[in-house]
C-alpha cells in the first residue's frame, strides 16, 4: 500500500503542476488576446479556442484532485443525523459507487475519443495546423480513470490520513 501512496504523490503533484501551469498560461494568454485588441484591434485566432479548452482541462483536472482529497462526492447532509459508527460504511459505499460511475464514464469517454479520432474532426486551428477532436478531448477518460484511480485508494488509505488530508 505504501508504493501505491507514493505513486499516488507523484500523480498527485503532477495534477497540481498541470492546473498551476494552465492558470499561469490563461491568464497569460488572455492578457496577451486582450493586448492585442485593445492596441492593435486584432488578435490571435487561435487563442480563444485553446484558452475555451484550457478551461475544459484544468476544471477537470481541479475534479480529479478534488476526488484525491476525498472533497468531490459527499452526503453530508445524511452524515450529520446518522451515528459516528456508521460514517465509514457511508464513505465506503459513497467511494465504491464513484468508482462504479467513473468506470461506466471512462468507457463512455473512451468510444467518445475513438470515434473524435476515427472521424478525423478538428477541434481548432493553430495556423495550418489542426488539433484533432480527439486530442483535445482526451482529458474525459484520463479524468475518470484518475478520480476512479484517486477514489479507490482512498477506500484504503488510514483513517488518519484519510481524515487529515488537506489539498494543498
Amino acid at each position: 500500500m505504501k508504493f501505491i501512496l507514493k505513486i499516488e504523490g507523484y500523480i498527485v503533484g503532477a495534477e497540481k503542476a498541470l492546473v498551476t501551469a494552465f492558470i499561469g498560461l490563461m491568464i497569460a494568454f488572455s492578457f496577451l488576446q486582450v493586448l492585442l485588441r485593445l492596441v492593435f484591434h486584432s488578435g490571435i485566432v487561435w487563442l480563444d479556442p485553446t484558452l475555451r479548452n484550457m478551461v475544459l482541462w484544468t476544471g477537470l483536472t481541479g475534479a480529479v484532485l478534488a476526488s484525491r482529497y476525498a472533497k468531490h462526492f459527499a452526503l453530508d447532509a445524511l452524515v450529520k443525523f446518522l451515528p459516528g459508527r456508521l460514517h465509514r460504511p457511508l464513505d465506503i459505499f459513497t467511494d465504491i459507487f464513484t468508482v462504479l460511475v467513473a468506470g461506466a464514464l471512462f468507457g463512455a469517454a473512451w468510444k467518445f475519443i475513438r470515434d473524435e479520432f476515427a472521424s478525423d474532426s478538428v477541434s481548432f486551428y493553430i495556423g495550418s495546423f489542426g488539433v484533432k477532436g480527439g486530442w483535445a478531448g482526451m482529458i474525459l477518460p484520463a479524468v475518470f480513470l484518475l478520480i476512479a484511480f484517486h477514489t479507490l485508494v482512498n477506500i484504503f488509505r488510514p483513517e488518519e490520513k484519510r481524515e487529515n488530508q488537506t489539498p494543498v
